[in-house]
């Protein structure tokens, strides 16, 4: 029904932006390195994927058209709803994600927070085929921006710090250092050793 929205960004956090077109605001729910990338006053133009969910609409956003086919394609696996799809996406890029598939990696796989075995495995026996052709062209973020290569703990506490306003690059760099010093830290000890400082 939607393919896109192209408008100013009224307010980004977390993993949902406010995007006002003509006046109207649509609330879209996107992957945390989209939302850690807008600013408001920005104009973007985010793939759309109408969801609804007993009644309930639900809007999903991506920065590119190929993301948003993969959110499609993840979803399509039995049991993987929009919020699964988002952390997955938030997690791993678009060519992480796939080479996972491909490789049957479910370890990696299960280190997103709500991804359990099955999960895992349903994800690389449903995905393998359809992703052989899938073009990250263009998708991929910079190693750097990965969150799938720090343990779970790590990733978490990047995730919360982004919620609180903090851009992923500078929540990313801040973690890294609070792990360098305490490696086996939980998620809510990074924190508040960022918040610290």
């Amino acid at each position: 029904m939607y393919d896109h929205f192209e408008g100013e960004v009224a307010r980004a956090s977390g993993t949902a932006v406010v995007l006002r077109v003509a006046g109207v605001g649509y609330e879209l729910l996107v992957p945390v390195h989209a939302a850690a990338s807008l600013r408001v006053g920005q104009r973007v133009t985010l793939f759309a994927i109408l969801h609804v969910i007993e009644g309930a609409p639900l809007l999903l956003g991506f920065p590119s058209a190929a993301e948003r086919d993969l959110a499609r394609r993840v979803m399509s696996v039995s049991g993987v709803g929009p919020k699964l799809a988002l952390a997955l996406l938030s997690t791993l890029d678009p060519a992480t994600f796939a080479s996972c598939v491909r490789n049957q990696d479910v370890a990696a796989l299960k280190r997103v927070r709500g991804v359990g075995s099955k999960t895992a495995e349903r994800l690389c026996l449903e995905l393998r085929d359809k992703l052989d052709e899938f073009d990250t062209g263009g998708t991929s973020r910079p190693a750097g921006a990965r969150m799938g290569a720090l343990s779970p703990a790590a990733d978490d506490a990047i995730a919360a710090l982004v919620t609180l306003g903090y851009p992923e690059r500078e929540a990313r760099q801040k973690v890294e250092r609070a792990v360098s010093d305490a490696p086996d830290a939980a998620t809510e000890v990074l924190v508040k050793t960022v918040l610290r400082g």
